[in-house]
Order: structure tokens, then sequence, then C-alpha cells
């Protein structure tokens, strides 16, 4: 079996021993770990994280993170996790919360890139003087 705890950047989000099986997305695609899986490491997407604890499954919605396993230890870091047990509601939190920062993130990047950029404009112009 697999200890999981979910790390936060405040607090540890929650912490399940006896896991069974995992299922995320990263990068690469959706994946799944059983406790015999080979040591992994993945680059976490927005998405949905579900633990197969016994007979119960323990749904999540986790924004940008990392997923490292060792042995049979897994730390999952995210910027922000939702628990819940309807799968839709959690898929809309993803959509919705996760994504919409995402794309705030980015438009504010890209801002930030062009302000830099006019200031170095100016600096080469004022080299030419």
């Amino acid at each position: 079996m697999m200890q999981v705890t979910l790390i936060l950047p405040d607090k540890i989000g929650a912490q399940h021993h006896e896991v069974s099986k995992l299922k995320a997305e990263g990068l690469e695609g959706h994946f799944t770990l059983l406790p015999a899986h080979i040591d992994y490491v993945s680059v976490l997407v927005p998405g949905i994280m579900q633990l197969t604890i016994g007979n119960q499954e323990h749904i999540f919605a986790v924004d940008h993170g990392t997923l490292v396993k060792i042995g049979s230890s897994v730390r999952v870091s995210c910027r922000n996790a939702v628990e819940g047990a309807d799968i839709s509601q959690l898929h809309q939190v993803v959509e919705e919360q996760f994504k919409e920062i995402d794309d705030m993130e980015k438009k504010a990047r890209s801002a930030l890139i062009g302000l830099e950029y006019g200031v170095i404009r100016r600096f080469a112009e004022l080299g030419k003087e």
C-alpha cells in the first residue's frame, strides 16, 4: 500500500495511508500508480486526482504541482486542492478556478514582458544619443 501526502503552500492538505491506487494527470497525460510501481516523478496540470482506499474513492481537484513517488511514499505538492465527492463538480472547479487563474497569470506575464521590452528599447535609444 502507498502513503499519500497532499502538500499545499500553507498546510498539509491531506494524508492517506493504505492507498491501493492513485490516478492523476500530468504533462504527459493521465497516469495510474499502484503500490509496486517504480519510483516516479510527474509535473501535474490542473485536473482530478483519485485515491482508492479499500472500497472508497477520495477525489481531489488539484492545481499545478508535482508528484513524487519513492517506494511506498507519494508526495503531491500543489498550489491548491479541493476535495469532494462529486467528480463533475470538481471538474467544474478545475475549469472555473484553476484554469482561470492560469489564464490571468499568462496575461500578467505578457504585460510584464511588454513593459520590460519598452524599458530595454528606451535604454537602447538613450545609448544612441
